[in-house]
């Protein structure tokens, strides 16, 4: 007499579920490991033109190699998080941004390098960096920054990369 019930799949034996299961794991982590080093190479943040949010490749608006230029950066308009997202700017360039904060009384139009310390060239190069702005001595030898950016409405940041 046969049995009419339907038949199932005998188990695996124990240590072959295990192996498969550990196969399993590590082709995951494998995937995930590739997707994300594909995705940092594409998206890795760089140097922006401030003006189209392309990579900038002007070396001559980088600060000069081996010298400390200390910057502070003043939001001088009513739209919030301009002084930090010049700051990334700023510092993907070289520069050493030692304090950025917002002056809520200001309301700037055009963006303001001051120089405190005569090194007006320097300041040239923070205006290639922004794409806007002008020039300004303001020669202070008691400041221990460099440089002081109020930054306009006229300044418009780079498309913001994505930042961990």
């Amino acid at each position: 007499m046969t049995d009419n019930f339907p038949s199932f799949p005998t188990p695996l034996p124990p240590a072959r579920k295990r192996r498969s299961g550990w196969l399993a794991l590590v082709l995951v982590l494998l995937v995930v490991g590739g997707a994300s080093l594909a995705w940092r190479q594409q998206w890795r943040p760089g140097p922006r033109d401030a003006a189209i949010g392309v990579p900038v490749t002007d070396s001559s608006a980088r600060a000069p190699a081996g010298e400390r230029i200390q910057v502070r950066v003043i939001n001088a308009t009513s739209t919030r998080g301009l002084a930090r997202r010049a700051t990334m700017v700023l510092r993907d360039f070289g520069y050493d941004v030692v304090d950025f904060d917002t002056d809520p009384r200001r309301k700037r139009g055009t963006t303001l390098v001051q120089v405190h310390t005569g090194k007006q060239e320097i300041g040239e190069r923070i205006v290639r960096v922004l794409a806007v702005g002008e020039v300004q001595p303001a020669v202070d030898s008691l400041r221990y920054l460099d440089f002081t950016i109020l930054i306009g409405s006229d300044w418009k940041p780079p498309a913001q990369p994505l930042r961990p």
